[in-house]
């Protein structure tokens, strides 16, 4: 089974947790420029970003990470 959890930052991009790794979930409004720079559609589906490849795991350091870099992202 699947462990998922979600998490709302000061920005649109909300962090949440999958199998232990954090991954970032862009809003609706990002999926246009997803959708171009991926050249496929995302047909509603939410658009995320894993950060467990780049060591980013569901411990309190790596969430302000993964917070300060959602926040950076989203300015």
């Amino acid at each position: 089974m699947k462990a998922q959890s979600k998490v709302q930052t000061a920005c649109d991009i909300t962090i949440g947790v999958d199998h232990g790794s954090l991954r970032l979930q862009f809003p609706s409004r990002h999926s246009p420029l997803w959708e171009a720079l991926d050249g496929k559609l995302l047909k509603g589906k939410p658009k995320y970003l894993p950060l467990g490849r780049h060591g980013y795991k569901d411990n309190p350091e790596d969430w302000k990470r993964a917070s300060a870099l959602a926040a950076q992202m989203e300015s």
